[in-house]
């Protein structure tokens, strides 16, 4: 699969999600890489200034763009700002991702459709919006994340919702990979392990522990494992790598 990149200079990556958390620490590897970075936050524009005024203190070219990439209207504005700014998008990373804690029985339908639309309605929104843009380049790359576990379809008690979701979006992207494979675009899947984000004590049962302990590796994974894997995928060097869940878990649930 060759790499064509038509128009000279740094790659443009739009990071959805990316005001804080696992996204914003996605946005500042890519900008230390010599990215130009569209930022998206969807409600907290603070945060999402800190991090501009961060990385632009850094020497970084970063645009901040406010959306609900759930909304397909918001989301084409997102792209219509990116491409308006930067000339196009070269890579597109996708970690909107709501969660819920809760039985079946205990979900009510806005919960899940709350859930399934922030996990997998903005990866199809998203990703089918940076296509053209992409095709244009014959060059492209579009990272989503999941979960682990998440391409055996593996069942956990009290997440249906955000496991059904993560599910759908390693299959979403697996088919987007296969149709774009000859366009240039690949398509791949992040899926960290337990994140260390403050829910790590409160989601292991009572007397097992921490999730330390569970994990072959010692340790939770931290959001640069995750950004690591995700500048892989972007990059050059994976140009043959398309259709494929990378896990970041350091072993958990092998």
């Amino acid at each position: 699969m060759s790499e064509t990149l038509p128009v000279p200079g740094p790659r443009v990556f739009l990071v959805t999600g990316s005001g804080r958390g696992l996204g914003a620490e996605i946005a500042r590897a890519a900008a230390a890489s010599g990215a130009r970075v569209a930022l998206n936050c969807r409600s907290d524009r603070a945060a999402a200034g800190r991090l501009v005024d961060e990385l632009r203190a850094a020497g970084g070219e970063v645009l901040a763009c406010r959306a609900d990439v759930t909304d397909p209207a918001q989301a084409q504005e997102l792209v219509n700002e990116t491409v308006a700014a930067f000339g196009g998008v070269d890579v597109l990373v996708n970690t909107v991702g709501g969660f819920g804690w809760h039985s079946v029985a205990e979900t009510c339908l806005d919960e899940w459709r709350r859930i399934v639309a922030s996990n997998l309605d903005s990866v199809f929104n998203m990703s089918r919006l940076v296509l053209p843009h992409m095709r244009a380049r014959h060059c492209g790359r579009i990272v989503s994340l999941a979960s682990v576990g998440a391409e055996r379809a593996a069942g956990e008690a009290k997440v249906a919702a955000y496991a059904a979701a993560k599910a759908a979006v390693v299959s979403f992207s697996r088919s987007l990979a296969l149709e774009e494979g000859r366009a240039g675009i690949t398509v791949n899947v992040v899926a960290p392990g337990m994140l260390r984000d403050g829910r790590d004590e409160a989601v292991v049962p009572p007397g097992s522990g921490t999730w330390a302990d569970r994990v072959p590796a010692g340790r939770s994974c931290e959001p640069a494992d995750v950004a690591h894997a995700v500048l892989y995928l972007a990059s050059p060097e994976a140009a043959f790598v398309t259709g494929q869940v990378l896990a970041v878990a350091g072993g958990w649930r092998l």
